[in-house]
């Protein structure tokens, strides 16, 4: 029996690559963008990093500069700004105190091979609501704390899109 439930694993494992499989899109931006510039004024925060591992990720080869002045004007350069966060509240309890809010992760992106604009300079924005527990404030720092990460990942995802999407 047990060889029998091996020689399945292994056929499924042989059908699985031999059909191509591979994560999404992580072939065609390799292929797309062999290398890059990635030009950004806070190269250490959270959003950075993990844009810096998605990249590396799909097969580019990052160089990651903090001036202008570095950029190659032969090399693609993807800029992006810092992150914003802003939070609004939405609805208010019976007691008029904040009930419900709504965060917003944007970041400013530009892709260029000297003066010509691939990706001219364009806002990427995700957006959340959660509901404040006032008496729970701990649990709702929590929350924002992974609703954060959560938008982060997104925003991620959704800038790697849009490369795929660049004209070349």
């Amino acid at each position: 029996m047990q060889t029998l439930l091996r020689a399945a694993l292994l056929m499924l494992v042989l059908a699985s690559t031999a059909c191509g499989f591979s994560l999404r899109g992580s072939e065609q931006l390799a292929s797309r963008y062999s290398e890059l510039q990635y030009l950004t004024l806070q190269p250490n925060s959270e959003f950075s990093r993990l844009l810096r591992r998605a990249l590396v990720g799909a097969g580019i080869e990052l160089d990651v500069i903090t001036d202008t002045a570095a950029t190659d004007p032969g090399r693609l350069v993807l800029a992006v700004s810092d992150e914003q966060l802003a939070r609004r509240p939405v609805s208010v309890n019976p007691r008029a105190r904040a009930a419900q809010y709504e965060m917003r992760l944007s970041v400013d992106i530009l892709l260029a091979r000297g003066e010509t604009e691939l990706i001219p300079l364009q806002a990427l924005s995700v957006e959340r609501s959660y509901f404040e527990d006032i008496e729970n404030i701990a649990g709702t720092q929590e929350e924002i704390t992974i609703i954060t990460d959560e938008m982060r990942l997104e925003l991620v995802n959704q800038l790697l899109r849009r490369l795929q999407a660049a004209p070349s």
